[in-house]
């Protein structure tokens, strides 16, 4: 198949499943985004690539970007655990409401002329719910070297949860857990 029959496959999907209901349709635009990546060689979108990958594992090793990330969000950690800092914004919450992914999924829906649907609030806040169960339970494991592993928990719906254990201890914690609702 060739990355124009991929891409009019994606276009059609979007036009007829927006909003998503259901887990296979997260999984679906995620496995052809990673087919028009690949045939592409497209390097622009790691932060998508990676959220293809870990779609469709049960367990994933890091990556050089999401250990940038990872090593971020423990950073923010250590500082709010260490010095009580609760009031600024932290890695975790933009990671939490995956700002990133987003940021990319936009930058690759305009690049192949896709709709753009998916990114409206609503629609995106279905696209999340549905990737956080599938990702809840498929750990990232190492993402940097001082976080063991990193995890999506499962949650009610519209509910983000998960799990970072560390590597050696922050003062006397030796995990931390985040989760918020939106």
């Amino acid at each position: 198949m060739s990355r124009i029959e991929i891409i009019e496959k994606l276009n059609d999907f979007l036009d007829k499943h927006m909003p998503f209901t259901e887990e296979c349709h997260v999984l679906y635009l995620l496995v052809e985004i990673r087919k028009v990546l690949d045939r592409e060689n497209n390097k622009k979108y790691p932060i998508l690539r990676f959220y293809c990958n870990w779609s469709v594992h049960t367990d994933k090793d890091s990556t050089k970007e999401m250990e940038i990330i990872m090593n971020d969000i423990y950073q923010g950690i250590k500082k709010q655990i260490t010095c009580g800092i609760t009031s600024e914004k932290t890695k975790i919450i933009g990671f939490m409401y995956m700002e990133d992914l987003q940021t990319d999924v936009i930058g690759f829906l305009q690049e192949y002329q896709l709709p753009v649907l998916i990114i409206e609030k609503n629609n995106w806040l279905e696209f999340i719910k549905l990737l956080v169960r599938i990702l809840a339970d498929q750990p990232i494991n190492n993402p940097c070297s001082d976080i063991k592993q990193f995890a999506f928990l499962l949650a009610a719906d519209r509910c983000v949860r998960g799990r970072i254990d560390f590597n050696h201890n922050i003062d006397k914690y030796s995990y931390y857990t985040f989760g918020n609702v939106y």
